[in-house]
């Protein structure tokens, strides 16, 4: 079972869908937490039937990397059983510097040489060996007879299957595997109308990075993993304030209900700014580089875009309208079960594992 996934990876038929399974749990392993997402469909309409999230050890997941696996499987068992998840077939997803994805432009005599012509290309845009990858392609399009335009996405095998084996030793069936940014995609397309104007910047800030994806007409055209993420500003309260991480990052966290020491406020407006710039840059680069429509607007989401002010400065920096993406905005939920209050509060952390689960039951 596990060669059949792994031969398959991405945007296009990767997903191996659960069928007559049922609905699949979307899983987000993240560097500081993981987060688990159920979702009923009924026609065509989603609805929330489970969340849970638990914190990880420190370092058992560093820049995507699973470098403690016994922390992670335990804590995936933890999960489990905390949230009383019954759902054992998974959709996950996977980011970092062992993935690359990549727009290009192939010349095949037909469709059904296409594949060929990418995979023979391919090698050229990955610095890693190529026999040590997985390959995949989405076609976007065509551009001449002979000439098509695809999104190509490598990854190391080895992660892959790091990732897959503590699933598994976690008790959980991995069914789909994924990318981080077409997740972003997928829960965008299912909460909010296509905009023909323009594009829309997907941002979600994580504990060690921060993703960006441009998505238009319902296909990611452009991403961008950034060095930059929350955890970088726990560390600096931490530093300046003399505290243990673990207070620095409950001081953190408590920001978002206002009450803050000037200091903290200060460095998170720093944080802020530093986000702001690079975003702004990243949509520079689309705009300078890329014949596609023009960015519209900026959604952010992730655990770090709860930092006071985020969104007023990112507006500001890009002259674009900025908000929260609400992954529930189109999601029903059984409010004598999960109050608007407690779906407020996670929405910013549901993005990616929303954006899965919806993946994997389509």
């Amino acid at each position: 079972m596990a060669e059949s996934i792994l031969k398959k990876l991405g945007h296009a038929l990767s997903a191996l869908t659960a069928g007559k399974e049922g609905n699949l749990l979307g899983l987000s392993l993240g560097s500081s937490a993981i987060k688990a997402v159920e979702l009923v469909k009924k026609g065509k309409q989603w609805k929330l039937s489970n969340f849970g999230m638990i914190q990880l050890p420190e370092d058992a997941i560093v820049d995507r990397e699973i470098m403690n696996s016994v922390a992670v499987v335990e804590s995936l068992k933890t999960l489990i059983s905390q949230a009383k998840i019954k759902n054992k077939s998974v959709c996950l997803s996977i980011s970092g510097a062992s993935l690359i994805i990549k727009r290009m432009q192939v010349e095949a005599a037909s469709e059904g040489e296409l594949q060929d012509a990418v995979f023979w290309e391919a090698e050229q845009y990955i610095s890693f060996d190529i026999s040590d990858c997985i390959l995949d392609f989405h076609r976007i399009g065509k551009i001449a007879d002979n000439k098509y335009d695809v999104l190509l996405v490598a990854v190391k095998r080895s992660m892959v299957e790091a990732y897959m084996n503590c699933v598994i030793q976690a008790g959980l069936v991995p069914k789909v595997v994924d990318v981080d940014y077409f997740a972003l995609n997928n829960l965008y397309e299912a909460n909010y109308p296509k905009n023909p104007q323009g594009a829309t910047c997907l941002v979600d800030i994580g504990a060690a990075s921060t993703k960006l994806a441009i998505s238009f007409n319902g296909i990611t055209t452009f991403t961008k993993d950034v060095a930059m993420g929350g955890k970088a500003l726990t560390t600096e309260i931490q530093k300046q304030m003399g505290l243990s991480y673990e207070d620095a990052e409950m001081l953190k966290q408590g920001a978002a209900d206002g009450g803050i020491p000037q200091q903290v406020s200060e460095l998170m407006a720093i944080m802020a700014e530093n986000l702001g710039d690079e975003i702004k840059r990243t949509i520079d680069f689309y705009a300078a580089s890329s014949s596609e429509s023009p960015v519209m607007e900026v959604l952010i989401s992730g655990g770090g875009s709860r930092i006071n002010g985020l969104a007023q400065v990112i507006a500001e920096k890009t002259a674009l309208p900025t908000q929260m993406i609400n992954p529930f905005q189109s999601v029903l939920f059984d409010e004598k079960k999960l109050s608007p209050d407690f779906i407020a509060q996670i929405a910013p952390l549901a993005a990616i594992p929303v954006g899965l689960a919806i993946r994997s039951g389509e």
